[in-house]
């Protein structure tokens, strides 16, 4: 900087290539950065795409993102607190998950696609859906459709005689 007396030790750039640099004493050096705008001149259109490759180390099928372990964290923290508990899933899957969670009822609720609260008719309509997926006419030859058809038909019958059961308990008070 003219007239500064201080050595140059720092190093700023002239332009967006970064490949040539002025030296400034560090005060000099700071009162130009704040003043040096990267993105000055670009259209906007220019500036959207070099942040978006930058956020992908110009390979974008790298990621590089903060959020990258944000939905693993919130899967595993709803996980918690679901089960009421502050084991990772699968650590100790017996523990973590209790005898409730090996009953028939939760298996064919895990066949059909349900969680709890259940009403008849979300099951029935489920059921539906399911039956008409895999149907033997719409999946010939495909024997793993109609073993899954056959497992959600017990997962069905299951599921309906469960709830007209709870449905014939007395009211408790």
């Amino acid at each position: 900087m003219p007239g500064c007396p201080a050595a140059g030790d720092f190093k700023a750039p002239k332009d967006r290539l970064l490949n040539e640099y002025y030296h400034f004493c560090l005060e000099h050096v700071q009162e130009y950065n704040r003043a040096w705008n990267f993105f000055s001149g670009m259209a906007q259109c220019d500036i959207e795409d070099h942040i978006v490759s930058s956020m992908t180390g110009e390979r974008p099928t790298w990621r590089y993102d903060g959020f990258a372990g944000l939905e693993e964290n919130l899967y595993r923290r709803a996980w918690q607190n679901y089960h009421y508990t502050e084991k990772d899933p699968g650590q100790d899957k017996a523990e973590a998950t209790g005898p409730a969670y090996t009953t028939p009822e939760y298996d064919a609720m895990a066949i059909m696609g349900l969680e709890p609260p259940l009403t008849l008719d979300r099951i029935k309509l489920r059921y539906r859906t399911l039956a008409k997926q895999h149907h033997p006419d719409l999946n010939k030859n495909n024997p793993e459709s109609e073993e899954l058809l056959k497992r959600i038909n017990m997962a069905y019958t299951i599921l309906k005689l469960a709830y007209e059961k709870f449905e014939d308990l007395p009211e408790r008070s």
